[in-house]
């Protein structure tokens, strides 16, 4: 992947949030929720990806030892992302704040009829870059795909266990959460693309 091409998905990948936070009227969990959604929209072009390769490679393995370890991941994630959340704002009723976030009107639809088709085109365009075009279906293991995905969410848990430890001592101000996430989480893309 050429260097325009990865600044080019870094400026996307800063956008929405910052806009969703500057001018949106998001806030840390919005974010954070968006955040949420965009990995399991990676999950699932993970499970494409594998297709592919399957169909091309004719292999018969199944990363099902992946596949369970993103499943814990995700599990930890949300149990550690909770008790983050009720350390930061114990006032926050997330539940509430979901729904905000998924009704959220937006040029007169719910942000999600947006938000969600953007999520997935913007996946569709990184897989169709990074995985269809330079064929690397033809080459790629199965077990390496899985591979990197896994190590992004021991990244994402540590760096939650982390926050949750902090937030017992100190809790930040909300932009300095916000920055954080944005920039960790694009810091992580670029150089890992």
């Amino acid at each position: 992947m050429n260097q325009q091409t990865k600044i080019s998905q870094l400026i996307g990948d800063l956008a929405i949030p910052i806009v969703g936070y500057y001018f949106w009227g998001w806030n840390m969990l919005f974010i954070l929720f968006f955040y949420i959604l965009d990995v399991g929209v990676s999950t699932v072009f993970t499970f494409v990806k594998t297709k592919a390769i399957h169909t091309h490679q004719q292999t018969s393995n199944y990363p099902w030892k992946h596949i369970f370890l993103i499943l814990l991941g995700y599990l930890l994630t949300f149990y550690l992302v909770y008790f983050l959340i009720l350390n930061i704002s114990p006032k926050v009723i997330i539940s509430k704040e979901i729904l905000r976030f998924l009704l959220m009107k937006d040029m007169g639809l719910p942000q999600m009829v947006l938000l969600l088709p953007l999520l997935v085109v913007g996946g569709y365009m990184q897989y169709k870059i990074s995985f269809l075009v330079p064929k690397a279906f033809e080459t790629t293991p199965i077990d390496a795909l899985w591979h990197e995905h896994v190590k992004v969410f021991f990244l994402i848990v540590g760096v939650i266990a982390l926050l949750l430890g902090l937030s017992i001592w100190i809790v930040f101000p909300e932009w300095l959460y916000v920055w954080g996430m944005v920039l960790g989480s694009s810091g992580y893309r670029y150089y890992s693309r």
